[in-house]
Formats: C-alpha cells, sequence, structure tokens
C-alpha cells in the first residue's frame, strides 16, 4: 500500500490515493478520516477505494477545505496496525 500525500482538485492530483487499498485483502475492510491542524475530523468513510469513495478535497458538509496540510489515519479492520501521515492540499 502507498499512500500520495498531495491533492490537487483543481490540477493534476484531483483526489487523495491510497495506491492498493482496495487490492490487499487485509486493507479493503477500512476506515479513513482526514483531520485538520486543530485535530478536527472533517472528512471520513469506510471501505475507501480510490473510485467511487474518495477524498477530494470536500469536507463531509459538503464545503471546499482551504489549502493547507491535512492529518490522515487509516483503520483496517482486519486488525493490521493503523497508519497515519499528512497530506498536502492545494488549490
Amino acid at each position: 500500500m502507498v499512500v500520495y500525500n498531495a491533492i490537487s482538485p483543481n490540477g493534476a492530483n484531483p483526489v487523495f490515493t491510497i495506491e492498493y487499498i482496495e487490492l490487499i485483502p487485509e486493507t479493503k475492510d477500512n476506515r479513513v478520516a482526514i483531520f485538520d491542524r486543530w485535530q478536527n475530523e472533517v472528512w471520513s468513510a469506510s471501505n475507501y477505494n480510490n473510485s467511487s469513495v474518495v477524498f477530494k478535497g470536500v469536507s463531509n458538509s459538503g464545503s471546499d477545505l482551504p489549502t493547507g496540510i491535512y492529518f490522515y489515519k487509516i483503520e483496517f479492520a482486519s486488525g493490521k496496525k493503523m497508519q497515519t501521515g499528512f497530506l498536502s492540499l492545494k488549490r
């Protein structure tokens, strides 16, 4: 699994990509959450798959998130170790 930590909704990288998350059996059942710098969850979804369930720089309430650094947490139902990191969003 490879996490690409840059997103440009209006440019070349329009979605947060987690390569192979939908292919590896122990990562298919997952929950991805995105947090702002104050640790407020701004977006989350279950069963992230890089096609129909993706983060596009829009909050769960439907508003465009501003340019900045955000943090992600990926949890797996299989017991695989949680992954965390940051991503850069540029509008």
